[in-house]
């Protein structure tokens, strides 16, 4: 019997039949081993008798067998080859021994998988809001095709809400690029007739969005071209609407049901879960824009060429490009200048976005950047555990050099190590991804819907997906630096030298990672600085009004059933009513109301300057009532407020903020001036108005850098429906809710009453996204500054242990103990430099990327910047003081006796 026959009857062993695949070999494995290993038993136990029967000895007949046959143990591997299989059994013998190695060391085990989870759970959070945010698709077929159409002006994007409808009409007739091209704008309507009265969220919307959305409703059908015409009262209800106000009634369609005190047909029943637009609170009713078509005092909007107040969306026709769109569209905004000068000459174009894009908005920059930032928060974690990793090689170089010694090829030793450094980011991952699931239950809520779409975040298959990876290239990353090592070192030099002399290379290495560490924690304080300072100039800036004791509310009055003088009389009579409530102040008439960041642009006429209708000027508008600046706050700087004379037939009049008076009346005198806006009242058109009085600057947008020019009408000379009302309180202003729901139900128990909120809530509101990027950023920094901290302190700490005999030399031979300690920070201070050198040229970088979110403060200012090099100095300076003392505070004699 020779090696070769024993090579052949294996192989004939693994082949168990041509059917059967190496997947099914390999759930078989024990028993095919069991097979291999009782037929070599067999051959050799053959081979023996045979020597026996001829004379040999029994011991010698036994080792003549096994020389004859060969190496057992290699012939079992060359099986495993055959069998291909053993790949598997290796990454499974080294995970295991991976295991045994990190339960031998649960200090090293503990640090590094805490530092991966923080990492990756950071990272993994942040992700899944940036994927509900600003990745994920939207709920809708072929989301790729839809497009967001605003006008452009000369300055670029005039905004999101620019389109008219006779501009839209002559976009839908004369494109031949878009399937269809839908207009959709917000509007509150009010549900009665099924228990109490709710104001719900309405969208007017053109008879075609189920049309271009591809959606079918559940119940009934969606729209047609004649549901638009100004006598139609159509509507569709969302899901959620029917389910819970209409008792999911399947008979619901073809019946009316009441909105703003009007039947309007129900035609159809939205499929559960649809939204339109997405990314804001649930629409609960859609109508067309036939409620746009009529008007009983002034000309219909849908008639107003320069009434810009829709939001478009179109779908891309088959086979057109989006170079076709863009051309086609610009010709038609071209032409519509030339026709219609005085409204378009400012909009010869178009500017297209996907409709993701436009969903996203302005969350997209900042999340991203809080992307990149986590990011660098994961790359500190490498670099921390790459530290750990060469001290932990280091130690084990003895190991290491034994395994060379007896035969051990430097590529399997290198594999054990990355599989080690596997195995830790795989636990610390799994931990990761547990803390990130925590985070977004514990976060999200508390932003409100202030960032689109973020309340659909969660942890689905693309964020696990994306947590995997980056475990994967966590553990590849930081188990680089050790396997190098171990690749290009002489790992045999520590059998010849003693276990103290072998860390150069390690300490090389480690220091490199330090200085890492400490650019990227610098870059990382620096970003937080700069929010944090946006932060406290938008918290602590004066809003313009005093929001504290200040309550507001909103009423669902009904056009159609409180026309102008009906309306009027109701309003003078709540005023009156919530003026005499115990703990009410005054109250008032707002629309909009200051820092909710909504706005009405109007344009006017200077009665001195007078320019073409095109050229003319354009600014905010607000509408109040008299004793609104009171009960608001705001100071009245010049001239006078609004009284109740101030009616209809009473001189037209204005007052305006002291930003309108600068921009367009500079170094002259505001009041006494006279323009005429476009904000029609009645059938008479525009008229000249005289300024009356200057007030404060009340803020409009909490985060807009600058206060924005606004000039304001008395409610009374232009009452449009409908204004918000505030009441000033002189005690908690949500123990007056109840009173003020008793006032207006006393007036008209139909009305219901929404967006109930104290001035305060208001503020906190506006600023929610400012504070959400600005904390998690601070956290991130917070981590990177912790991070940082540790392998400095490691590096060092690791240094003073392995130079315990060097500096015990240095002492016992008349160093001072001062001088070891100037010897430990001088090294320290030497990172600590160049970290810092690396960067402050990329925190001077980054500022360029983040001065859109500074909200007003300069983004290159040195002061900030040398906040965050005093914090970094500081947190070094505690990390290094540590390991220096302990150089210092050596026993000379304690420390050559450990040799």
């Amino acid at each position: 019997m020779n090696r070769h026959v024993s090579m052949e009857t294996l192989i004939g062993i693994a082949g168990t039949g041509e059917a059967m695949t190496w997947i099914q070999r390999l759930f078989s494995r024990r028993r095919i081993e069991s097979d291999l290993s009782e037929e070599i038993r067999g051959h050799l136990d053959e081979r023996i008798e045979e020597l026996v029967s001829r004379g040999v000895a029994p011991a010698d007949a036994v080792r003549q067998a096994r020389r004859e046959f060969g190496n057992v143990t290699l012939i079992e591997e060359q099986a495993r080859d055959v069998w291909k299989w053993r790949w598997i059994e290796d990454l499974s013998a080294d995970v295991r021994f991976a295991l045994r190695q990190l339960r031998k060391s649960p200090a090293f085990a503990a640090a590094g998988a805490l530092t991966v989870a923080l990492g990756i759970g950071a990272n993994t959070a942040v992700f899944s809001v940036v994927n509900a945010v600003v990745l994920r698709p939207l709920p809708f077929p072929a989301p790729d095709t839809l497009l967001s159409v605003w006008p452009r002006g000369d300055a670029g994007p005039a905004g999101p809400y620019d389109i008219s409808y006779p501009n839209l009409f002559d976009f839908r007739n004369e494109n031949t690029v878009f399937d269809h091209l839908v207009s959709y704008r917000a509007t509150p309507i009010s549900l009665t007739g099924s228990g109490e009265p709710v104001q719900l969220r309405g969208e007017i919307v053109s008879w075609d969005l189920f049309p271009l959305l591809k959606v079918q409703p559940t119940l009934g059908r969606g729209f047609r071209p004649e549901d638009e015409d100004p006598a139609a009262r159509i509507v569709i209800i969302s899901h959620s609407l029917w389910k819970t106000r209409l008792g999911g009634d399947v008979g619901i369609i073809g019946r009316t049901i009441n909105l703003d005190r009007e039947p309007y047909l129900v035609v159809g029943v939205a499929p559960a879960g649809f939204n339109f637009p997405v990314g804001g609170e649930q629409v609960q009713v859609w109508t067309t824009l036939a409620i746009d078509a009529r008007s009983d005092t002034v000309q219909p909007v849908t008639q107003q060429r320069g009434a810009r107040m829709l939001s478009v969306m179109g779908r891309l026709r088959e086979g057109v490009s989006i170079r076709q769109v863009q051309t086609q569209m610009d010709r038609i905004a071209s032409s519509l200048a030339q026709r219609y000068p005085d409204e378009n000459r400012r909009y010869p174009g178009v500017f297209l976005q996907s409709a993701l894009g436009d969903v996203s908005g302005l969350a997209r920059g900042p999340l991203l950047f809080l992307l990149g930032a986590v990011g660098l928060v994961l790359l500190l974690a490498c670099a921390n555990l790459a530290n750990l990793l060469l001290s932990r090689t280091a130690e084990r170089e003895r190991e290491f050099a034994l395994r060379l010694a007896i035969g051990a090829a430097r590529s399997r030793i290198v594999r054990q190590v990355m599989t080690e450094g596997l195995t830790l980011a795989l636990i610390g991952g799994i931990a990761g991804v547990a803390m990130a699931g925590l985070l977004v239950e514990l976060a999200v809520p508390l932003v409100g819907t202030t960032i689109p779409r973020i309340e659909q975040t969660r942890l689905d298959g693309r964020v696990l997906v994306f947590a995997l990876a980056v475990t994967l290239v966590t553990s590849v990353l930081f188990s680089v630096a050790p396997a190098s090592r171990l690749l290009y070192d002489r790992l045999n030099d520590p059998l010849k030298e003693s276990a103290y002399g072998n860390v150069h290379g390690a300490s090389r290495v480690g220091s490199a990672l330090v200085v890492v560490q400490v650019a990227l924690g610098l870059m990382l304080l620096s970003g937080a600085s700069l929010l944090m300072a946006g932060f406290v100039h938008v918290t602590r800036r004066d809003p313009g009004f005093r929001p504290e004791k200040l309550l507001t509310f909103n009423i669902g009055v009904p056009g159609a059933q409180y026309p102008r003088t009906r309306q009027l009389e109701f309003y003078s009579q709540l005023l009156e009513r919530l003026g005499t409530l115990p703990g009410a102040r005054s109250a008032a008439l707002a629309m909009p109301l200051p820092l909710t960041g909504s706005s009405m642009t109007v344009g006017f006429d200077i009665a001195d300057r007078p320019a073409p209708r095109s050229a003319r000027p354009s600014s905010n508008i607000a509408i109040v009532s008299p004793g609104f600046f009171q009960t608001a706050g705001i100071p009245l700087l010049q001239g006078r407020g609004f009284t109740d004379q101030d009616d209809s037939a009473g001189p037209p009049v204005l007052a305006v903020n002291r930003a309108f008076a600068d921009k367009f009346f500079p170094g002259e005198n505001a009041v006494g001036k006279r323009i005429r806006s476009g904000a029609l009242s009645d059938a008479r058109g525009p008229q000249m108005r005289e300024i009356v009085g200057i007030v404060g600057n009340a803020r409009q947008s909490p985060l807009g850098s600058q206060p924005d020019p606004i000039y304001y009408f008395p409610y009374r000379q232009l009452p449009w429906c409908c204004p918000s009302v505030i009441v000033r309180t002189g005690e908690s202003p949500a123990s007056l809710e109840s009173s003020v729901r008793s006032v207006v139900s006393s007036i008209d128990r139909q009305l219901p009453l929404f967006d109930v909120r104290t001035g305060d809530q208001i503020l906190l509101l506006g600023v929610t996204p400012v504070t959400f990027l600005t904390v998690l950023m601070v956290s991130f920094a917070a981590i990177g500054l912790l991070l940082t901290s540790i392998g400095l302190y490691g590096v060092l700490s690791y240094a003073v242990v392995k130079r315990t005999r060097e500096i015990g030399i240095r002492i016992a031979l008349g160093a001072s103990r001062p001088a070891v300690l100037s010897m430990v920070l001088r090294r320290a201070a030497i990172l600590v430099g160049a970290g810092l050198i690396i960067g402050l040229a990329g925190s001077i970088a980054a500022r360029r990327i983040i001065g859109g979110m500074l909200f007003g403060v300069d983004g290159g200012n040195p002061l900030l910047l040398l906040c965050a090099v005093s914090v970094m100095v500081a947190a070094a300076w505690l990390a290094t003081y540590l390991p220096a003392h302990r150089a210092a505070s050596i026993d000379p004699m304690l420390a050559l006796r450990t040799e």
